[in-house]
């Protein structure tokens, strides 16, 4: 909306606040022009409307979702931000136990939606078609809990859903039901209050046999699930006999140090490969991720994150690349001596996520082996210098002990760091 006239900006703002604040909620767009800017005028702002929430799914939908699932030979659940955004991951346990369900985050996860140290927790849907069809392939029924279904980083032929997967879809957007693919069932509510429904239908179901076929699944999901960590742990471990630092034996020096309370921000593209199973998140607001293409988010948001939440610490876990977009963000952190932010700049020298693009498109550069505008090494940029220049504390690390070391003292503090980690500039094709 464009304001013409400032008598106009009360109710402007009134219904741009009201479109932000309601499901499905979202960015909002208000220009105001000079003249308007430049105006003067008495005006009563008043107060925003907010939609009161807890929009419950149509009845026969979730009885007849109930019945589905119960029915169900081997359920996932795939669980998105709108579980999150409505403080629903009690009720999303207790149906994912229930079910003896695995459980994935959706694949542009920007938050937490599912303890990720959970027994039933299976990490992230990736954002590739062959990849989300492996994943799907061992299920019968996909419950997708106000996600994306499915944004792909790359095109392909293959079809993502498995043949014969049944859809119960439930999201607080009409326009994302059946969006992408036929839902089965499509629900509109929200999950905090439709979930204690669905809960409530599945169990008013239950017979002894039942559960104890429900239990039985439970105990097979969470021995699988069980096998996923060790393995990851230990490939992790292999990496950190590794120089220079690779990014999972990086995020497993990370995990091991965070405190209980902490905050991560996470914006690290190519380095990023695990890390929703590795960084341990267990409440709706302890991680914060991007959900779109464009890069240069994490600095400013890790600030945003951190006046929202002042008694938690925030660590931001930041590509090289994407950090000199909004690099000036440091200079804020410090002048407004916003508190606890460890800035850690994983530096590759380069833009390795679009080397990773191009040779999965088997691209000219990579068929060649010529990367034009991606290397970030002549000059190298020295982080720690940027850092220091702008009034942060800032140091550097090449090995994984250095990491730990400066990552516990900026922990220890009330200020804003910067750590720079050499990462391997060597990129594993996706």
């Amino acid at each position: 909306t464009e304001v013409r006239r400032i008598e106009d900006l009360p109710r402007a703002i009134h219904r741009a606040a009201k479109e932000a604040l309601s499901p499905p909620t979202g960015p909002v767009f208000l220009s105001l022009p000079v003249d308007v800017m430049n105006a003067a005028a008495d005006i009563d702002l008043g107060h925003a409307t907010r939609v009161a929430p807890g929009i419950r799914g149509d009845a026969k939908a979730v009885a007849d979702a109930a019945e589905m699932l119960l029915a169900a030979r081997n359920p996932v659940i795939v669980a998105g931000d709108a579980v999150s955004q409505g403080l629903a991951l009690d009720e999303v346990v207790r149906l994912a136990e229930l079910l003896g369900a695995y459980v994935y985050l959706e694949g542009v996860a920007s938050t937490t939606n599912f303890p990720t140290t959970h027994p039933q927790y299976f990490g992230q849907v990736l954002r590739l078609s062959p990849l989300i069809r492996e994943t799907l392939k061992p299920h019968d029924v996909m419950l997708s809990l106000g996600g994306d279904l499915f944004t792909q980083s790359l095109p392909t032929k293959v079809e993502p859903l498995p043949d014969g997967i049944k859809v119960i879809h439930l999201d607080t957007d009409p326009r994302e039901i059946g969006k992408n693919f036929p839902a089965t069932i499509g629900i509109l509510g929200e999950p905090k209050a439709t979930v204690p429904d669905l809960i409530a239908e599945i169990e008013r179901r239950l017979d002894g046999p039942a559960r104890t076929r429900l239990a039985a699944r439970k105990k097979a999901t969470e021995a699988t699930a069980a096998e996923r960590r060790p393995r990851l742990f230990a490939a992790a471990a292999a990496q950190a006999k590794l120089s220079p630092i690779r990014p999972l034996a990086l995020l497993k020096t990370v995990a091991d140090l965070l405190p209980k309370n902490a905050v991560v921000v996470e914006e690290t593209l190519s380095s990023s490969e695990r890390i929703r199973e590795i960084i341990p998140s267990l409440d709706a607001k302890s991680f914060f991720g991007m959900r779109g293409g464009g890069i240069g988010w994490g600095l400013p948001a890790a600030i945003g994150v951190k006046l929202g939440q002042p008694n938690r610490p925030v660590v931001a876990l930041i590509g090289d690349g994407s950090s000199m977009y909004t690099i000036q963000a440091l200079w804020t952190a410090a002048h407004h001596r916003i508190g606890c932010i460890v800035f850690m700049i994983l530096n590759n020298a380069s833009y390795r996520i679009l080397k990773q693009r191009m040779n999965a498109m088997r691209s000219y550069a990579a068929q060649t082996d010529t990367w034009p505008g991606m290397d970030l090494d002549d000059p190298p940029i020295d982080f720690v210098a940027i850092a220091r220049a702008m009034g942060l504390k800032a140091g550097r690390a090449e090995t994984l002990s250095q990491v730990g070391d400066r990552l516990k003292d900026a922990l220890a503090g009330n200020e804003p760091v910067l750590i720079e980690v050499k990462l391997d500039k060597g990129f594993k094709p996706v």
